[in-house]
């Protein structure tokens, strides 16, 4: 275990009931008016995410809330905190650790310093579709995934969709690997990813979020990478001429709440937390399926970027490219769990 692992699971044991005091309440002896099943204990749940409200994230987030609020007839209260209010990137992991926060909705790859197969959704063309990478989500390898959490004083709940990436530039129209070659590029960081646009001649660079737009104004760099809804809400198309929908890596969050907080609920809670959790994870996969859609949609009305969407043959020539990349990064991973997510798609 590294010294970071070491410290965040020091400080969870430490202190794993700080900030939330009086959430394991006995059970009330009626639910309120119109629950259909009394005896729910009395929770404040805390619910912290980095998104907007109107994000497939936090529409999600909100369904979870309305459902529980609704079956427990009021007894269990979900605050939810978006756009960062409560805890931010760089310090939710170690909030719900030390159960200061009791559901955080991190991206996936920001649990990597624990297990690094949850690098896996950078993996270059790891996943096909949708319904590949739903099947690995639900299935046996998704939930094994999230089970390496345990030890580290979380327990993973779900997997939240944010959509597959796709590349714009200013400078021409890619179709082919070999135009992506001189380009400087934006993401998000992370050595995988980096060495995606390497093995294709191109550079790339880490630049916050809320300062993409700017940087690809100036001319600071030629193009980004992102989902459909990043792309068409960001406003991309004003300072970029070029889209390729190569889907090509994915961006995915996971749910995770507080291990001994979970477990220290009573088992109808826990049951309907699952359920509100199934509920919330198909309402922010119906979420990104609208909204990607009304996305392109909307881009192609606007007339501002030419759409370069890849045959499967070109597609292919992508794969080819940047598999050594894959091959790579896949070995470093629980094997186990990347057999599983290759045969997910079979």
């Amino acid at each position: 275990m590294n010294i970071a692992k070491m410290s965040l699971l020091s400080l969870a044991l430490l202190f794993p009931l700080s900030g939330c005091g009086g959430n394991n309440a006995s059970t009330t002896e009626a639910a309120q008016e119109g629950n259909t099943d009394a005896g729910y204990q009395k929770l404040d749940i805390k619910l912290s995410h980095v998104a907007s409200d109107n994000t497939p994230k936090g529409l999600a987030a909100l369904k979870f809330k309305e459902i529980v609020e609704s079956e427990s007839g009021g007894n269990i209260e979900v605050k939810v905190y978006p756009s960062g209010q409560l805890y931010g990137d760089n310090d939710e992991i170690e909030a719900v650790q030390a159960n200061n926060v009791q559901i955080i909705i991190p991206s996936a790859a920001k649990l990597s310093g624990f297990e690094e197969t949850f690098e896996i959704f950078d993996l270059p063309f790891m996943f096909k579709n949708e319904e590949h990478l739903r099947a690995f989500e639900d299935g046996e390898g998704g939930q094994q995934l999230l089970a390496t959490l345990d030890e580290y004083g979380m327990k993973g709940l779900s997997f939240w969709p944010n959509g597959f990436k796709h590349i714009t530039n200013n400078k021409v129209a890619v179709d082919e690997p070999s135009d992506v070659k001189g380009l400087k590029v934006r993401t998000h960081g992370g050595q995988i990813i980096n060495e995606v646009y390497e093995a294709m001649g191109a550079s790339s660079t880490k630049i916050a979020f809320n300062e993409t737009y700017q940087a690809l104004q100036l001319g600071t760099i030629d193009g980004q990478e992102n989902s459909i809804v990043n792309i068409e809400t960001q406003k991309y198309g004003e300072v970029q001429s070029n889209l390729t929908l190569t889907s090509h890596a994915r961006s995915e969050y996971a749910v995770v709440t507080n291990k001994q907080w979970w477990d220290g609920l009573e088992p109808k809670t826990q049951e309907l937390l699952t359920e509100a959790m199934k509920t919330a994870t198909q309402e922010g996969r119906n979420q990104v399926e609208k909204l990607e859609t009304e996305a392109i949609e909307k881009i192609k009305s606007e007339g501002k970027m030419a759409i370069v969407e890849l045959t499967d043959e070109q597609k292919e020539a992508f794969k080819q490219a940047i598999q050594p990349v894959f091959d790579k990064w896949a070995q470093k991973m629980n094997q186990d769990i990347i057999n599983k997510a290759i045969e997910a798609g079979n």
